[in-house]
């Protein structure tokens, strides 16, 4: 009786798993979900819309995230949530939440330092948060100085809360029209009356 009761048990525990796909069939499904999602965009007209269209993208990498969590596609998973609130969906908060998510999950992931980027970005440009702004691109100059993004980081730190028109340069007065020189005046017709 009890190799009996051993038995159920080791198949339950077998079974616990097999109602789960695998992770990457999960990001296969996200993937075309939110392929899918991109090919309509255009034919939505509001933020509801355009966040209901990805709804199941969405979804379906949380997935990856909840039941793989080890899986490196786990990693991916979570950067393409942040992707799509940031650039699809209109979710600043939503997005700077999930790439702070992913930044403190992965300190050393395949895309820390553009997360980290991007935190300060829309916290400068979409949710025009000076303070946290200028607290991200500290953070992402001390981690990454030497970064491809270091630069910008540097000039959006340096213009936090200045008026756009402080940072256009100014336009030149209009050029003042100059006499026309010889040459042109002998090549110059006059109109026949």
């Amino acid at each position: 009786m009890k190799l009996f009761a051993g038995f159920l048990c080791l198949g339950a525990l077998l079974c616990a798993g097999c109602g789960k796909p695998s992770a990457e069939d999960s990001f296969k499904k996200a993937d075309e979900a939110a392929r899918q999602a991109t090919a309509k965009l255009d034919t939505v007209r509001t933020d509801d819309e355009a966040r209901a269209l990805y709804g199941p993208a969405i979804a379906e990498f949380e997935r990856v995230i909840t039941d793989h969590p080890d899986h490196e596609l786990a990693e991916a998973a979570l950067f393409r949530i942040a992707s799509i609130q940031n650039n699809y969906t209109r979710q600043p908060q939503e997005a700077v939440d999930s790439y702070k998510s992913y930044i403190a999950r992965y300190p050393n992931g395949k895309q820390t330092e553009l997360a980290m980027f991007l935190v300060g970005f829309i916290y400068n440009n979409s949710l025009h948060n000076v303070d946290s702004a200028g607290a991200a691109y500290r953070n992402f100059l001390a981690r990454y100085p030497n970064s491809q993004y270091a630069i910008s980081a540097q000039f959006e730190l340096n213009t936090l809360g200045k008026p756009l028109d402080e940072l256009l340069p100014k336009s030149e007065e209009p050029a003042k029209e100059t006499p026309a020189t010889p040459a042109a005046k002998k090549h110059s017709k006059k109109p026949v009356v």
